[in-house]
Order: C-alpha cells, then structure tokens, then sequence
C-alpha cells in the first residue's frame, strides 16, 4: 500500500492523544489467527483462546462478527477511536451513544467489504439499544480474556513508543516520525509505503492529514473515504528482532503472581524471559539479576526439566521445554 502526502497532509499530520483501548481490543483479534512467530505471542494466543471457549456460550457475538479475521477486513469507525478515553467502559458507553445515522453508515460500508450476517446488518444499523449494549457486553467480555491481564506490560509499551514518538517529531518533525515508524514501512516523500499492507493500493490523503496511533497489536490502515481524518493504527515495534508488545504477552498478571509464589520472584522472572530465548546475560538484563545469579537459577531451571540450554561457540542459549511451556500455560 502507498500513502500519498501533500504539504497540507504533512501540516496536519499528527499524534493521537492516547492509546484507545477499544482500538486496541479490536485490532488484537487478528492477531489471534495471523502474525510472525514469537514464544510470547504464541504463549498469548494459546491462553487467550483457551480462555474464550471456557468464558463463551457459543451463543450470537456481534464483536466476532465485525472483528477483523483477516487483513482485507474493514473494521467499523465506533470499533476503533483514535482517541482513546480512559477505560474502555468510557470508550463501550460512547459506543452505545453512537448516533443511528453513523452507525449505519459504518454497517453499511463494512458490508459492502466482507460479509456480515443479516442480523448484525439489521440489528445494529437500526441502532437497537439491546443490540449496542450485547456488543457492548461482547467486547467487554473478550478484552477481559485477552487484553485486561495484560495491561501493565502493554501500557508501558505503549507509553514508551510515545516518549520515542514525541521525541522525533520534536527533534525532526513529522518526517522523521515516518521514517522510523516500523520496519515495513519506508517513507520515500511523498509516499509512505507498507509492505505487505494491501494489493498495491493507492491511498490519498486529500489533505486531511494522518493520525498516527499505536495500534498495539497489528498495524491498520483503514480507507474509509468518509473518515473525517484518516488513522494510521502502527503496530508498536521494540527495534530488535520482534515487536516489543510480543515480549510483554506471555503471561497474565495473576498467573505471574502464582508462578513467583511456586518458584519464588527471581526464578519465575528468569523462566518468563527464556520464553523468548534469551543468553545468560540476556536472563539477567530483563530478570534485574546478576550474570552469575541468572546462569545459577537457569541451571536449577534446566536440572528440574523446565530449562533447555544450547551451547554456540561461547554463547549460551536458553529456551523453555515442552514442561516449562506447560508450567507457564497451565490454568
């Protein structure tokens, strides 16, 4: 995909102001289903969907029918604010406020893209109070599964890509946020081009601008010509080997309290960081432990059948095996 930018596009170009937590729910259902391999994203996606078929009914959900499952999926504007507020019950009561006229707008467009189930055509894009308020419910209950347990390791992600975000446009301009935005995307002016985004599509801005948004767990670009400005969802990438929301999924936070309890702070530290593989000197950055103290808990890790360890030259390597990802899956 091209973007085309004009200098009235560049001037009003911009940051969102905060991280949607709408958004980012209803991006992360792509992800369920796509995305590069990572031990943290896998780890994630195995404890999400085992948590959605026991906290489901398998009645009618709405949010599964207008979620996108696929790339090619437009998902409607009162599913992904760019400005976020600050829970999602503010973001799901200013969804069940949308205005009838916008709402089958956005229904009506989605279902000329992808298929839809005549109920959610007619129910929704009647407005239906008890329909807004099941999508409402809908959406509640899977951000409970596989966003809220999260939160912490996601929030912080989030603010960090923003201080880089704020610190380039100050020192560069809105260019060199475009440039270093994520390695898929290259800024030859005045085009910013996704790879992979797309079949070759041509996106005009019309001098409206862009808003640039963190989109947390898949990058979105939607081409709704009726946007009033069009949002840029990136996805949030640590400027290594994988984006930096995967290594913050592994683990919910009441399973991370349980595994400390079992094996004590620093040892379930150093068995959720060999999640992704990690040195020994790697184990010891990110579990805030000595070089010495991390090879002396991933040896007791290893001995205990949690650890495999791979020796390279002089490099030491660290993974988890089948145990140790069962230990950290398990429910």
């Amino acid at each position: 995909m091209r973007i085309h930018f004009t200098l009235d596009d560049l001037a009003r170009t911009r940051l969102a102001p905060a991280p949607s937590p709408l958004a980012m729910t209803s991006l992360s259902v792509y992800r369920l289903g796509h995305g590069p391999p990572s031990p943290g994203l896998d780890l994630w996606r195995r404890t999400v969907r085992a948590g959605l078929r026991a906290s489901t009914d398998g009645g009618y959900d709405p949010f599964a029918e207008l979620a996108p499952t696929a790339p090619s999926h437009p998902v409607p504007r009162f599913l992904r604010p760019y400005a976020g507020l600050r829970t999602l019950d503010e973001e799901l009561e200013r969804l069940r406020a949308t205005p009838r006229q916008s709402l089958r707008a956005d229904i009506d467009y989605i279902a000329r893209h992808r298929d839809l189930p005549p109920r959610t055509v007619r129910d929704l894009a009647d407005a239906r109070p008890h329909e807004t308020a099941r999508l409402a419910a809908a959406v509640r209950a899977y951000h409970r599964v596989a966003v809220a347990p999260y939160r912490e390791g996601l929030a912080a992600a989030l603010a960090a890509d923003r201080a880089v975000r704020s610190r380039q446009l100050l020192d560069g301009g809105v260019e060199s946020v475009l440039r270093g935005l994520h390695p898929r995307m290259r800024w030859r002016p005045p085009v910013l081009e996704l790879v992979g985004h797309g079949d070759g599509d041509e996106y005009r801005l019309g001098g409206r601008g862009l808003v640039l948004a963190p989109g947390a767990f898949s990058t979105y670009v939607p081409c709704d010509p009726a946007d009033e400005q069009p949002t840029l969802y990136y996805e949030v990438f640590g400027g290594g080997a994988r984006p930096a929301l995967f290594t913050h999924l592994a683990l919910p936070d009441d399973r991370r309290t349980a595994l400390a309890a079992l094996l004590g702070h620093s040892r379930a530290a150093v068995l959720q960081v060999a999640a992704d593989g990690a040195s020994t000197n790697q184990l010891a950055a990110r579990a805030g432990l000595s070089a010495a103290s991390a090879s002396k808990h991933a040896s007791v890790l290893r001995d205990a059948g949690l650890l495999a360890t791979h020796r390279t030259g002089r490099a030491v390597h660290h993974t988890l095996t089948p145990l140790g990802a069962q230990l950290l899956l398990a429910p």
